[in-house]
């Protein structure tokens, strides 16, 4: 067995640390140096292995998004057989919360920075549009007399309902509040049997 590459193990360091601070502290209170304390680093090393912090913004983008990517990817792939709204409403209204308060307040940072970084704005927007792309085809499937704009408005929906819910994450509301976003959800996709 090989050595592990010390610039991944580094890079996953700092992002790591990067992540545990945008989640306490939001993205512009989230320093270099703050980064390179948690990561118990210099900030010169943390320069070296990643750059400067418009590197930092951006790596952390492509990792969270590449993270979500991959999870709806892997959920498709465990629950193939289930009908795909079985498998689209799984996936977007757990039974238990699949994201912690930390990986939100990752994702709303994020999305909030889109306004001041585009290169932040453009990767977010191209993964909702892959969600929201990857719902509508699942709806599409089982409802092959909907109209594919249907299908996609209906998914874009849910997709809003899904990521309101988990915005209130931080807040470990009851399970019936998610319930209702379920119900909330499945009243939008009945709108596709007319």
């Amino acid at each position: 067995m090989g050595r592990p590459n010390l610039a991944e193990m580094r890079t996953a360091e700092i992002l790591d640390a990067f992540e545990r601070c945008v989640a306490i502290y939001g993205l512009e209170g989230s320093s270099l140096e703050r980064v390179a304390e948690e990561a118990n680093m210099k900030r010169s090393i943390l320069r070296h292995y990643v750059g400067n912090r418009e590197d930092l913004i951006q790596a952390l983008t492509e990792r969270v998004v590449a993270k979500y990517k991959a999870s709806l990817d892997q959920y498709l792939e465990a629950t193939a057989e289930e009908a795909p709204v079985k498998q689209l409403l799984g996936f977007l209204f757990p039974n238990t919360p699949a994201s912690s308060t930390e990986s939100v307040m990752v994702v709303e940072s994020l999305i909030a920075a889109g306004e001041k970084y585009p290169e932040v704005s453009m990767m977010m927007t191209e993964y909702i549009e892959d969600l929201v792309n990857k719902s509508a085809n699942l709806l599409k499937q089982e409802f092959p007399g909907a109209s594919r704009q249907q299908c996609w408005s209906v998914a874009y929906g849910i997709i809003c309902i899904c990521f309101n819910q988990e915005s209130l994450t931080s807040l470990h509301l009851s399970a019936k509040y998610t319930k209702a976003a379920k119900s909330c959800a499945e009243v939008l996709i009945d709108s596709l049997r007319e």
